[in-house]
């Protein structure tokens, strides 16, 4: 049976990217192939099963199986999740598995099966004793047909750390193109969310974790005058944090929180906005190897972007082209990039458009194909 199994790490559902990033890349399969995403049994997690393609906004349906998992302990929770995970993948009829999982991946792919890894984050896969392993150990060839790092800078930090270089594919993160057809105007988009029709609005989307340049973006807006920031997610902690810190500034009425909304009203957001905003520092834990998911939502969404300009940044947005990008760290650069995108209406107009039609390049779809063909898989896409 021509099917894949895609073993998900995180808990189904969660606010996470993780969880949000196996949940598209399930969609994105499901164009090509039947597909089951395993996840950890929580009863919680399960009850709310019913709502899932609705708040995530998925294209597609898929099977999705809670897997009971020993518990023991801790330090040994996840290895038991993997253990459960690969006995239900062996039991079963599948000729593909796709795994963000390591332990499962090694042992599957010792077993022969057809195994895809998705790495994201070398820091985290390398805790685990089975990651050298996995991705040095030549005698797992063929069945482990590729490692899929979501960025070049992380296929460079793989192969440095003993990976097999020609298992490496560089696969970043994708869109929904949908979500974004047709375009709501941005008259329209204010009316329905009941923002101001008249005030000039930056939007962030996504967590507000320290480090990932909400402080700077706050400390901007005094240089900004009239200028209103929309902050669309992040947890109560989070949001408490930098309401404090706008109060301290004085800048209370110009920070509006939403808080975190399904996944489906993320674009009406982003269309109400006159500029997005995408801030990372140095301090951010993933800056050298990560994907924002929301980069290719700010890209679909037809808005300039103002990002803060690193390497794995410009693997996708360049200077004036399809963004503006400027210096990190550095409140004063950052307010000199969104008054520019607001002012400059033909360069805003510019980028805005050939991000738009960069980012078809980018979605799930097109990911999924990349990583089928480079399995070997059969599929109608």
């Amino acid at each position: 049976m021509n099917k894949l199994v895609y073993i998900a790490r995180s808990r189904i559902p969660s606010g996470r990217a993780n969880c949000v990033q196996a949940l598209k890349m399930c969609s994105g399969f499901a164009a090509h192939v039947p597909v089951e995403l395993i996840a950890p049994y929580y009863p919680e997690d399960v009850r709310r099963k019913d709502s899932l393609r609705e708040q995530f906004a998925l294209s597609r349906e898929f099977e999705i199986t809670w897997l009971p998992f020993p518990h023991w302990g801790e330090r040994f929770a996840v290895r038991g999740y993997a253990l459960a995970a690969t006995l239900y993948v062996r039991a079963r009829r599948c000729r593909y598995v796709h795994s963000r999982e390591p332990w499962s991946a090694y042992w599957l792919a010792r077993a022969g099966r057809r195994v895809g890894f998705e790495a994201h984050y070398l820091e985290e896969d390398r805790r685990y004793p089975v990651w050298q392993t996995l991705v040095s150990d030549a005698s797992l060839s063929p069945a482990l047909g590729g490692i899929f790092c979501i960025s070049k800078s992380l296929i460079e930090d793989y192969a440095a750390a003993g990976a097999r270089r020609e298992l490496l594919h560089w696969a970043p993160d994708g869109v929904d193109l949908q979500r974004f057809e047709p375009p709501v105007e941005r008259e329209e988009a204010r009316t329905r969310l009941g923002l101001p029709a008249s005030t000039q609005i930056v939007c962030h989307s996504g967590h507000l974790y320290p480090g990932r340049g909400i402080e700077e973006t706050v400390e901007a807006l005094a240089s900004l005058p009239g200028v209103l920031l929309l902050l669309v997610g992040g947890n109560s902690e989070d949001i408490e944090r930098i309401r404090a810190l706008a109060a301290d500034r004085g800048l209370s009425g110009r920070v509006q929180f939403i808080g975190i909304v399904p996944n489906g009203e993320i674009p009406l957001y982003l269309r109400a906005a006159d500029a997005l905003i995408m801030p990372y520092t140095s301090r951010t834990a993933t800056v050298r190897a990560m994907s924002p998911l929301k980069m290719f939502e700010y890209m679909a969404a037809r808005r300039p972007i103002v990002a803060t300009d690193f390497p794995v940044v410009r693997e996708v947005l360049r200077d004036e082209e399809n963004a503006l990008l400027v210096p990190p760290d550095s409140t004063q650069a950052i307010a000199a990039g969104i008054r520019r995108v607001l002012d400059e209406t033909d360069l805003a107009g510019k980028i805005s458009s050939r991000a738009r039609q960069d980012v078809q390049q980018f979605t799930w779809e097109k990911r999924a194909e990349k990583i089928l063909e480079v399995l070997g898989a059969d599929h109608a896409g």
